[in-house]
């Protein structure tokens, strides 16, 4: 296929309205539309009304009788629902901090165990790990950081406050690079879950705190970086993550596989968690939502997981 120039220029937030509705889409109150807009970028809220477009989509054709209230409230459900998955995936992170921190400076006794090589499976993983703590220590505006400095003499703080500037990212990698196969059982077994199950769960977990960092969408997404199943969980789980209703593609699973896999840590670190509870209050006040396009499964309610 040759490609061309794009020559597409840019429009008022009027013509933008005028485009919607010449279109299909059926717009009840112009002002509102044009501020919405005026705030959220056409291309942004493209993602939300493509669904409803005629095939071929290319076209940009809408279906019949889409309102545009119906898809500003698909976005609108899509927002909170970041908001929830957010408050989960920060307890998952700080759990994961705190074991790394309980673990390995017990089996070394010492808050200093990063610094001995033999910690880790790859020597390049461990000088890159002391690089990165030098820096984020040094450039740290922690009071608690500063506070060790003017006072003790080893640069790199301890791992107890020293892990404090690292990223979701960056325990994930020291977890994975432990040379003690142990150690990740142990830190597996804390989340209830197998050591290798628990090493797909937190990639995925992690691939969704950057969706939700960077405000892009859950809603109706398939998952690339998919979790795996869990044949043998220790708490309450479910039978099937996956929507048989619903066509998938070589096993290609929807937000619902990553919201079971959330409340299941949720619940191992945080006995008080609400994230359930937040889950179903959300569906009830967004009834239209389609919750077979997020891959929920018929009477996924009915699951202990979710009782």
């Amino acid at each position: 296929m040759n490609k061309i120039i794009y020559s597409k220029l840019p429009k008022s937030f009027s013509k933008q309205v005028d485009l919607l509705e010449s279109r299909g889409l059926i717009v009840k109150n112009r002002k509102n539309v044009q501020t919405i807009l005026s705030n959220i970028s056409y291309n942004r809220l493209s993602a939300y009304w493509y669904p409803f477009l005629n095939e071929p989509k290319n076209d940009e054709i809408f279906k019949s009788n889409i309102h545009f209230d119906q898809i500003f409230k698909i976005y609108q459900f899509d927002s909170e629902l970041r908001i929830v998955m957010f408050y989960a995936i920060e307890q998952i992170e700080i759990a994961l901090r705190t074991q790394l921190i309980f673990h390995l400076s017990h089996k070394f006794n010492s808050g200093f165990w990063f610094e001995n090589k033999d910690a880790f499976k790859s020597y390049l993983f461990y000088i890159e790990l002391l690089k990165k703590l030098s820096v984020h220590t040094k450039d740290s505006n922690h009071e608690f950081i500063k506070k060790y400095s003017r006072k003790y003499e080893q640069y790199i703080p301890p791992c107890w406050k020293s892990f404090e500037t690292l990223s979701f990212n960056t325990l994930f990698s020291i977890y994975k690079n432990l040379k003690d196969k142990e150690e990740k059982i142990v830190i597996a077994k804390h989340f209830g879950l197998h050591h290798e199950v628990f090493k797909s769960w937190i990639h995925t977990i992690i691939y969704l705190r950057n969706i939700c960092a960077h405000h892009s969408r859950l809603w109706n997404i398939v998952l690339i970086i998919s979790p795996v199943w869990s044949k043998s969980p220790h708490y309450e789980w479910v039978q099937t993550w996956e929507n048989q209703n619903q066509p998938t593609k070589d096993k290609e699973l929807n937000m619902y596989a990553a919201i079971c896999i959330t409340s299941y840590l949720t619940n191992r670190v945080n006995p008080y968690n609400k994230f359930k509870d937040k889950i179903k209050e959300l569906l009830s006040r967004f009834p239209d939502i389609n919750t077979r396009g997020l891959g929920f499964p018929n009477n996924w309610e009915s699951e202990s997981l979710w009782k």
